[in-house]
């Protein structure tokens, strides 16, 4: 029997790595991210922070910590669409700073794996849905290594089995 060829990691990076890019280009200007603090490791992995800064963006901001800063016209926010909690973390942020600044911003959200209805729910009802671009970064499976992938998806294993 002849050896699988395998899978080819790098192009799955380079994918990967296009679509944030090309994403992150269609947002004209200088940009904040913020971004789920678990997402950060496998982002990294295919694209660095001084990529980001050629493509406009001038800070990054961890979801979780709720310190973004109104420095920016552009933010974008980047994190699990299958997560209500982030929901509405996002939700609280973006109507935090459309209250608390003087400066419009332009809202960006871009779902990591994918958007669900249960994330455009929670930000309908916040009342931000209408102010916001919503994205998608198809970003199932991550190279961790050259012959090693991982789910973005963290209840995999439970939806299939449990």
């Amino acid at each position: 029997m002849a050896p699988h060829p395998g899978v080819d990691t790098d192009s799955i990076k380079e994918v990967a790595r296009k679509h944030l890019l090309g994403l992150l280009e269609g947002v004209r200007g200088k940009k904040n991210l913020v971004i789920e603090q678990s997402l950060a490791g496998p982002i990294g992995l295919f694209v660095k922070f001084s990529t980001l800064q050629e493509y406009g963006v001038d800070k990054v901001f961890f979801l979780e910590n709720d310190n973004l800063d109104s420095s920016q016209k552009n933010v974008i926010f980047l994190a699990n669409g299958e997560k209500a909690s982030q929901c509405i973390a996002i939700a609280g942020q973006i109507k935090r700073l459309q209250q608390n600044s003087s400066t419009e911003h332009d809202f960006s959200v871009i779902w990591v794996p994918r958007r669900t209805l249960v994330s455009d729910r929670i930000l309908e009802e916040s009342g931000v849905l209408g102010d916001i671009a919503v994205e998608i970064l198809p970003l199932h499976f991550i190279p961790l290594d050259q012959d090693v992938l991982t789910l973005a998806y963290d209840d995999a294993f439970g939806d299939l089995y449990l």
